[in-house]
């Protein structure tokens, strides 16, 4: 059969267009574009730009080759308009897309033609952020950005780059903003909000050049190139710390517990009172998340947690729309119905079970490869009422015989049903923990059963360590390890105020990124920026290169700080390396063949 041909790979071309490309005194409101092919358009709605924005949504349609755009309302006399189609347009046989399509015109004898870019990053991460919408305002006043529709806009591609083009010659701030009640306006609370923290005056000059040709006779030409300003802004986006605390999810999982999760910390700010029992004194336990905007109730009265239906009022702090706080009061009704197991006995009669358990298990962190740094947790399913500690042993083996220790045994304060278990480990050791039953009660008055783990601790050979020479340190600094997928998920810290060397210890064998945070108020964590009083988010920097680590091994290196880094462009060498091998033995091949 015949092959069709090479498959079509060439995105449509425009032929034409209505107005032309930096046409002037353009008055209609429809746009038409003329394309080589039939093209349809996705997404479109979503991807395309219009700068300065229009008051309602433009209509697109298509028709044979092309595409008419109707912006929907009259256009502002003497104003260069740019509309930004991004890859929203594509041919309709393979869906090969038109990227960076772009068409300017004004409506008057004028054509501006200055321009801002820049980039969008966020502030925590230095990852790009997409599809963000760039504000432009004319105007001086800081209140435009929460009240007023901006006088300019762009949106950021996959690399959060923008370019507001077809400026006039003005002074703007500049936004940017994540504009999720899609309005074009900061709705704190809601919106993430990026700024730049001075006016901006885009400019041109243009810069001539020297060239020599030869056509027949060496003959000089001129050319030149124009320089646009300012250099590419980088704004960085952040959330604001904003009052929003509310009941966000609330489960009766079990007959024993209430599962509250608020979405703001509810600290000192609390207090649950049942509806429909009569309250007895203890009838509850109260824990709290590490973050308080967690909470867990076991119910510890019978009467309680036998009930099918609870009612309880709930009470936390509010802000009204003058932000004074006030006690705010919610009721939740809860239902819980038993699910009745059944089961055969030996002589295949049916019977119900329902019968509790009369003994809880304890469960520990006891493993294989027990890190030789950490405290060994005892954990409790349910709340603790009484703990008899002299019950727990510790052994150590020597050749074929256990050896009893010491150590040391405390609550864990952020979670009372957990005990922590302290004692100078020793590399490669065989260890026994036993617990003996009815060591632990519960407040349900249930024991616990007997436990004995055995485990070994990890090798001195296994850790491996990260030895960091830093540099250039002029604020509190914050300096994270963090593992090198996509979470970052923080494996240790260190705060420094000085240069010196920071060690990472008892590193198990992998891949490292480091994370710089300037801490400029030293409270010891990262804090947002805040647009009102001009506060940019405070600065993170990462060592641009990815730290493997390897098992009884020092990694060492230097880092002199950045005092500003905008590009996260972390470097793997052992990635990259293997890349090359693999791009030259595919050319090998290629050229073998």
């Amino acid at each position: 059969m015949p092959s069709g041909g090479l498959k079509d790979s060439i995105p449509p071309v425009v032929v034409r267009s209505i107005p032309a490309f930096d046409q002037t005194n353009f008055n209609d409101q429809k746009i038409r574009l003329y394309f080589n092919e039939f093209v349809i358009v996705e997404g479109l709605n979503e991807k395309f730009v219009v700068s300065p924005p229009t008051s309602k949504k433009p209509v697109f349609r298509t028709k044979g080759k092309s595409l008419i755009v109707d912006l929907n309302e009259k256009l502002k006399p003497n104003t260069t308009y740019s509309l930004d189609f991004k890859d929203g347009i594509s041919d309709n046989n393979e869906r090969n897309p038109l990227k960076n399509l772009r068409l300017a015109f004004s409506t008057g004898p004028q054509f501006d033609s200055l321009r801002v870019v820049g980039f969008i990053k966020d502030a925590f991460t230095l990852e790009p952020i997409a599809n963000s919408y760039v504000l432009l305002y004319q105007g001086r006043s800081d209140t435009l950005v929460y009240k007023t529709r901006p006088d300019f806009i762009a949106k950021t591609d996959q690399k959060g780059f923008f370019a507001v083009t077809n400026l006039p010659a003005d002074t703007f701030q500049v936004y940017g903003l994540s504009d999720v009640d899609n309005n074009l306006k900061f709705t704190p609370g809601t919106d993430s909000i990026s700024f730049i923290d001075h006016l901006v005056v885009p400019s041109a000059q243009f810069l001539p050049g020297r060239d020599t040709t030869i056509t027949g006779m060496d003959t000089l030409l001129i050319f030149g190139k124009t320089k646009f300003s300012p250099d590419p802004l980088y704004l960085l986006r952040f959330g604001e710390d904003f009052f929003d605390l509310r009941l966000d999810k609330y489960v009766h999982p079990s007959r024993k517990i209430v599962d509250l999760t608020f979405t703001q910390s509810v600290a000192d700010t609390f207090s649950i009172e049942p509806l429909n029992f009569e309250a007895k004194a203890g009838w509850k336990y109260t824990e709290m998340s590490t973050k308080s905007d967690s909470i867990r109730i076991w119910l510890t009265d019978s009467m309680v947690y036998n009930k099918d239906t609870l009612i309880f009022k709930l009470s936390y702090l509010q802000q009204d729309s003058l932000k004074d706080y006030y006690t705010y009061n919610d009721t939740i009704r809860l239902y819980f119905t038993d699910v009745t197991q059944i089961v055969k006995n030996k002589r295949k009669e049916r019977r119900r079970v329902s019968k509790d358990e009369l003994s809880v298990l304890l469960t520990t962190n006891c493993k294989t490869g027990f890190d030789v740094y950490r405290k060994l947790v005892i954990e409790s399913p349910e709340p603790i009422a009484s703990f008899d500690t002299t019950m727990v042993s510790l052994f150590e083996k020597v050749d074929s015989l256990y050896k009893p220790l010491k150590y040391k045994l405390t609550t864990d304060s952020l979670n009372k049903r957990r005990y922590l278990l302290a004692h100078p480990w020793k590399y490669g050791t065989n260890y026994k923990l036993t617990i003996d039953s009815a060591a632990l009660k519960t407040i349900y008055n249930t024991y616990s059963k007997k436990l004995k783990e055995e485990f070994k601790t990890q090798e001195e050979e296994f850790y491996g360590k990260i030895i960091v020479n830093l540099k250039n340190v002029t604020v509190p600094t914050i300096i994270e390890l963090l593992g090198d997928e996509k979470e970052e998920k923080i494996i240790q810290s260190i705060r420094v105020t000085k240069d010196g060397l920071v060690t990472f210890k008892f590193l198990e064998p992998r891949k490292y990124l480091i994370k710089a945070i300037f801490d400029r108020n030293n409270n010891g964590k990262w804090d947002t920026g805040n647009l009102k009083k001009k506060i940019q988010p405070e600065e993170v920097m990462y060592y641009l290169e990815v730290v493997k680590v390897r098992g009884n091994w020092d990694a060492k290196k230097d880092w002199s700080l950045p005092t500003q880094q905008f590009t996260k462009k972390i470097i793997d060498e052992e990635l990259e390396a293997q890349k090359l091998k693999d791009k030259l033995k595919k050319k090998k091949s290629t050229r073998a063949f």
